[in-house]
């Protein structure tokens, strides 16, 4: 049974959650939930309340901002740490300091936190050559997505920054995730999804090179022509621009014949001593 001493759990890829006890306590009341959420996603740092406002209101906020906002803090207080009596500054989880605050947590207490730490854990094991261990902690940073980040809290506005911040984070994963497969000579395993994000992501160019990698390894070199081809269309007409030398460089390695996966281009791909281009939109 969950109790006041149980410390919060917070989770923001997917719905904003927070749980007690592995029971509920996240806020209902939509300021206060979109308050939490935003220390939440810079927990441990320091939030000014000029920041918040303008975060909580869309720079549009009443003359009674800053009092409302004092009042979200206290209720939000008494949900995360119930029955429990406190001062306005020394509240264990959410702290007063001049003209702001700071959400206190573990890393256990924050799924985007640990998602960090383990994308960096394989993002270190890759460079050194360790694909298993890589596939691994890239696998376990995934299975703590469970959907579009603060998915209840898009349709407000306020976050979209933070949102669009996540997304790229989990594509960069991803793209990491899918080069571990190249590695371990898989790339036949992952055309589909290379196929959609290639088609949902058209300006990642680190994909479409994956997916023409992923034919060439499954032995369908004209098909990774193709790719190159749609890819050359798609930039063109979603940001008016040619694909980058990398990209130009695989295509006319498939055009003369040579093998894309050597050991030498799969370290450069492995280590990500040259990392792929994201075009701009």
């Amino acid at each position: 049974m969950a109790t006041g001493d149980d410390p919060p759990q917070f989770r923001v890829l997917g719905t904003f959650e927070v749980t007690r006890g592995g029971r509920s306590c996240t806020p209902t009341a939509p300021k206060q939930r979109a308050l939490l959420a935003l220390l939440a996603l810079h927990a441990n740092e320091f939030v000014p309340t000029t920041r918040i406002v303008d975060q909580l209101w869309s720079r549009d906020a009443p003359r009674s901002a800053i009092a409302a906002l004092h009042g979200y803090v206290t209720a939000v207080r008494r949900v995360l740490t119930p029955g429990r009596v406190s001062s306005r500054n020394s509240h264990p989880v959410l702290s007063t300091r001049p003209s702001g605050y700071v959400l206190v947590l573990e890393p256990h207490q924050l799924d985007l936190t640990r998602f960090r730490e383990l994308a960096k854990e394989g993002q270190v094991a890759m460079a050194a050559g360790d694909c298993a261990h890589a596939w691994d902690r890239f696998g376990a940073a995934l299975r703590l997505w469970r959907g579009s980040p603060l998915a209840d809290l898009r349709g407000t506005g306020a976050f979209d920054h933070d949102i669009a911040r996540l997304e790229k984070e989990y594509l960069e994963l991803l793209r990491n995730r899918f080069d571990v497969m190249l590695c371990n000579g898989d790339g036949h395993l992952a055309v589909f999804d290379l196929e959609e994000l290639c088609q949902t992501h058209p300006l990642w160019e680190g994909f479409h090179e994956q997916l023409m990698l992923a034919l060439c390894q499954a032995e369908r070199r004209a098909d990774a022509l193709t790719a190159y081809a749609r890819a050359y269309r798609l930039l063109s007409n979603h940001a008016g621009i040619e694909p980058g030398p990398r990209l130009r460089s695989l295509h006319q390695l498939i055009l003369n014949g040579d093998d894309p996966l050597d050991r030498v281009h799969r370290h450069e791909r492995v280590t990500g001593s040259e990392p792929a281009r994201t075009a701009s939109p």
